[in-house]
């Protein structure tokens, strides 16, 4: 009977494994979009500095002041396009904190019911070792009653 304890638990397990992959997997995912507007934040700012040089390169021959403006406006664009970048990988990563959260509660639950399993098992062997003992120790004493009153 203490075995079938352990065994009602293993679905118990099952469950808890699909949880920690599935957060595995959305940490996966998550680590991936921050890597992906990473590259697109650097993207930002080598065109940013890119389009500086060029512009300070033309300033040396001369720039209208229609030009001034134009760079300027162009520049409070990029300025703005990397400030929504950097607030989209800061929710980026408070979203893969909580994941990683998640993540360890999930498999903390899931070591705890396989730890459970494992006692129950110990339990249950141990209480099959006592059991075939007694069995045997009355098997042993029956069958020296049997050879007292052959005497």
């Amino acid at each position: 009977m203490s075995r079938q304890r352990a065994k009602r638990i293993q679905p118990l397990i099952q469950i808890a494994k699909n949880a920690v992959q599935e957060a595995l997997v959305y940490m996966g995912q998550l680590q991936q979009k921050i890597d992906s507007e990473n590259e697109k934040q650097d993207t930002l700012i080598q065109y940013q500095a890119e389009y500086q040089n060029n512009f300070k390169q033309k300033g040396g021959t001369g720039v209208t002041g229609l030009e001034i403006q134009q760079f300027e406006s162009f520049m409070l664009q990029i300025n703005d396009a990397m400030s929504k970048q950097s607030a989209q990988l800061q929710q980026l990563q408070v979203q893969l904190d909580r994941a990683k959260g998640i993540y360890r509660d999930l498999n903390q639950k899931l070591k705890s019911y396989e730890k459970l399993q494992d006692r129950l098992k110990d339990q249950a062997v141990k209480l099959e070792n006592i059991q075939m003992q007694k069995m045997l120790d009355e098997i042993g004493s029956q069958l020296h009653r049997l050879k007292s009153s052959e005497r």
